[in-house]
């Protein structure tokens, strides 16, 4: 589980922020907590909220951008390079390094990793593990780099010699080559960046490449995701009982032979495609369509499933950016149910997300340290705080009986649009 996640100097973020998802001491909805090991109390989501253009998109981004660092650097590297770095550090701080940092924990151990990135190479990076011998909260120091010297300090790494420090360039990460080499303490860590996931629905080309997937779906690619799923007898079920859930209109989904051009040679596996079965309403008689012309929001919901479904079945954690976009507020509500159920979301999953969906901002949906926003100061400095540690115009934290979603509108938390409804007012703020 992600405990937290810190950046600095990152597009809109100049100062340092924090996403934390550790459990404040607040008694609300005490059964959407998650008991992580060594008894730390870990929430399963996080709504972030904020303007369009106010930076709640780069949170996610920034985490992407570590995710894929650490993934991709070992070999040549694009995301380290002049031009890459320039794109993600703070437009008025390139002078300075961006930072990332994260806490987590993955098969029975807690790690703390970072690194610091200055004009394309990497000044700085370590990492910590949690004591597993001692009840107080205490992390030692595995390895360490600074620009001139790197330090092996755990036993498991002390082997390392000298001269094999000299193989790390200046744009390459510590950790992603010990992974490369298969040091066990290095691939946990690895492992748990490659089994988070980010998807970007604010990106329309993100969308149309996956949706272009249903139409290969199951036609020549044997290795898609939703054919393998119909194949599967529990999968299949699984699948079905979600999407009546829903309540989109698709009874089940089928396999069926299509005819396949003379280009392709393995026919015996490969002429299938998955298909959506409907009710005519007027005849009783069964439809069947592709999934090509199903709507986008259904479309949506299928490519959705398949990332919720693997989180949730692995206690992965999920970032996904524009949730609501195309969704009904209730589907967004039951998704956020699924990630609150301790009987579905058995392996504490979790689900971190940007939207504009106010109808799900209160107390039934959310305890107060899910909830989160990001402002834009008139400097174009974005700052992120959660409504736990928000305090009014006089000093007093937000009580959990207060109503969210209509505070939020009238700007009581910021984080909202400056909408100027007498256009002239423009020319004169010139």
């Amino acid at each position: 589980m992600l405990h937290q996640f810190t950046f600095k100097n990152f597009k809109s973020f100049k100062e340092e922020v924090t996403l934390d998802l550790t459990a404040t001491a607040i008694k609300e909805h005490m059964e959407d907590i998650f008991t992580d090991i060594f008894d730390e109390k870990v929430l399963t989501v996080a709504a972030i909220y904020g303007a369009n253009a106010s930076g709640k998109s780069n949170v996610l981004e920034a985490f992407q951008y570590m995710r894929m660092v650490v993934l991709h650097s070992f070999g040549k590297n694009e995301l380290l390079s002049e031009h890459a770095f320039n794109n993600v550090s703070h437009w008025f701080d390139r002078e300075q390094p961006t930072e990332f940092e994260v806490i987590f924990s993955h098969r029975g151990s807690i790690y703390q990793y970072g690194f610091c990135i200055l004009q394309s190479k990497v000044i700085e990076e370590y990492l910590y593990k949690r004591d597993e011998s001692v009840k107080k909260e205490k992390f030692e120091l595995q390895f360490e780099r600074f620009p001139e010297k790197i330090s092996f300090i755990s036993e498991s790494l002390s082997e390392l010699s000298s001269p094999f420090t000299e193989l790390f360039d200046e744009q390459t990460l510590v950790l992603s080559i010990l992974s490369s080499l298969k040091i066990e303490l290095a691939r946990d860590v690895f492992d748990w960046f490659r089994q988070s996931s980010v998807i970007d629905y604010g990106n329309p080309f993100f969308e149309f490449y996956q949706n272009r997937t249903f139409g290969q779906a199951s036609k020549i690619n044997r290795g898609h995701w939703l054919l393998k799923a119909v194949e599967d007898s529990e999968s299949k079920r699984k699948l079905e009982q979600f999407i009546k859930a829903i309540d989109v209109g698709i009874e089940r989904f089928e396999i069926v032979e299509t005819e396949l051009s003379n280009d392709i040679e393995d026919e015996e596996t490969q002429n299938k495609r998955v298909v959506t079965v409907h009710n005519d309403p007027q005849t009783g008689d069964e439809i069947r369509t592709t999934i090509s012309i199903e709507s986008s929001g259904t479309q949506k919901m299928l490519l959705l499933y398949n990332y919720l479904d693997e989180a949730l079945e692995n206690g992965y954690t999920l970032f996904i950016d524009e949730l609501d976009a195309k969704l009904h507020h209730l589907i967004v509500r039951f998704i956020l149910i699924m990630f609150h159920d301790p009987t579905r979301n058995k392996k504490g999953a979790q689900l971190i997300f940007t939207t504009h969906d106010v109808y799900s901002l209160d107390s039934e949906n959310f305890r107060r340290d899910e909830i989160w926003f990001v402002d834009k100061a008139d400097n174009s400095v974005s700052d992120l705080y959660s409504l736990y540690e928000y305090k009014d115009e006089y000093k007093r934290k937000i009580r959990k009986d207060a109503s969210y979603a209509k505070d939020y509108i009238a700007g009581r938390y910021d984080s909202i649009p400056r909408i100027y409804r007498d256009w002239e007012e423009l020319d004169g703020e010139k």
